[in-house]
């Protein structure tokens, strides 16, 4: 479980909150600066090459050429990415 993200719920104080929420950020940050991913982190890089680069999905769609529309896109874009680019990392990687 070392290398594994999990979801850990506490009881703590109420005037604490907030400690623990940046702690848990700064975690979180550390992790991501070490080269670990979260859960999700493909499907926010990808949307957010989408929104940055082309203007949101459909852009990104309508610019390679992809066929699909509406909800068919969110269930077809990583397909798509790794037809054309061989893996998130290389589509990410190529947009940066």
């Amino acid at each position: 479980m070392e290398n594994q993200t999990i979801k850990v719920c506490v009881r703590i104080p109420g005037n604490r909150k907030e400690e623990l929420l940046q702690f848990a950020e700064k975690l979180r940050s550390e992790d991501q600066s070490a080269g670990r991913r979260g859960p999700g982190w493909d499907a926010k890089a990808i949307h957010g090459i989408a929104r940055h680069k082309y203007g949101g999905l459909r852009q990104l769609f309508e610019h390679h050429e992809w066929p699909e529309r509406g909800s068919d896109m969110m269930r077809q874009v990583q397909a798509r990415i790794k037809a054309k680019y061989g893996s998130v990392e290389k589509f990410v990687s190529d947009h940066r």
